[in-house]
């Protein structure tokens, strides 16, 4: 997530430098042509251009509108984990009865690890090493076994509440709060499973980027009559605004693959480890994640 002031022209412009050389190479063959050569063949009205322009602005809102809902609702839903995963652990160290704090403890390992492998199976990154070091040897060794490790140790948890039920520890209605809050972490992780599952119709990616490249190819021709060699300039930098409009939507429509444009779930997962081992009273708390440069990850 970008949290400075200003965006460097650096992360835009790899990203539509290569399309804008060209359309400059482009305008720059039209305007002499125009100018030079008198080929006044060339200069189209203006006014239809300036309509498709206007058409053209509002596909783009509405597309960015479209991938910005996607982005806010994983930034949503990852408040919702910090949220949940503080309630969990109030609720393991405080409604279970007769148990050292070790076993308490357990259940709030859990949840860190649990978030810790959230992160990385919606990376597509490998979760196990957060784990070896949270988890013991056979529990590690039997979340092998799921492709789905968040759901594993979801399972684990539960398993784990049932024993302390069946030996007394847990009555039937705190044992109802603690499910219900694993219902609802496992309710987030499927929202979050269907955000980066599903992407965004393949139409939304497509026809913004035929249109714009229709248009910026039309837009020197439009121009050349009234700015001769001066349409290089002006084309150029209006095609650089669609171009970049047409870049923001792409960037932020799938928050879950580790970019600058994501949700900072680098830091959301510590926050929450913070958080729960200081409810613990654990001394092995770690140093909360800034910001590199003015990016969050």
């Amino acid at each position: 997530m970008i949290v400075r002031d200003h965006l460097p022209l650096r992360r835009v412009w790899p990203r539509v430098s290569r399309r804008l050389g060209l359309l400059f190479l482009f305008d720059l063959t039209i305007a002499v042509l125009y100018a030079k050569s008198g080929l006044t063949f060339l200069s189209l009205p203006s006014l239809p251009l300036g309509l498709m322009g206007a058409a053209l602005s509002i596909f783009l809102a509405f597309r960015t509108n479209s991938s910005y809902d996607r982005w806010w609702e994983a930034r949503r839903l990852w408040g919702s984990l910090v949220n949940e995963s503080r309630s969990f652990t109030r609720q393991a160290l405080t409604l279970v009865d007769g148990v050292a704090n070790d076993e308490r403890n357990d259940l709030v390992e859990w949840q860190i690890a649990y978030v810790h492998s959230l992160r990385c199976h919606l990376r597509g990154q490998n979760p196990f090493p957060e784990l070896s070091g949270r988890l013991s040897t056979d529990k590690v060794a039997a979340l092998r076994a799921h492709q789905n490790v968040p759901l594993g140790l979801l399972l684990q948890a539960a398993h784990r509440l049932r024993r302390l039920f069946d030996a007394g520890r847990v009555d039937s209605f705190r044992l109802v709060h603690l499910d219900s809050t694993l219902t609802r972490l496992c309710d987030i992780q499927g929202a979050c499973e269907r955000i980066k599952h599903t992407p965004l119709p393949r139409q939304y990616e497509y026809f913004p980027r035929m249109l714009v490249s229709t248009y910026c190819v039309l837009l020197p021709f439009g121009l050349v009559e009234g700015m001769g060699l001066m349409t290089p300039l002006a084309s150029t930098l209006v095609s650089f605004i669609f171009l970049s409009l047409e870049s923001i939507g792409r960037d932020i429509e799938a928050p879950f693959e580790n970019t600058v444009h994501d949700t900072p779930m680098s830091q959301l997962s510590r926050t929450i480890e913070i958080n729960l081992r200081e409810a613990m009273g654990d001394s092995r708390v770690p140093r909360a994640v800034g910001h590199v440069d003015g990016f969050v990850y």
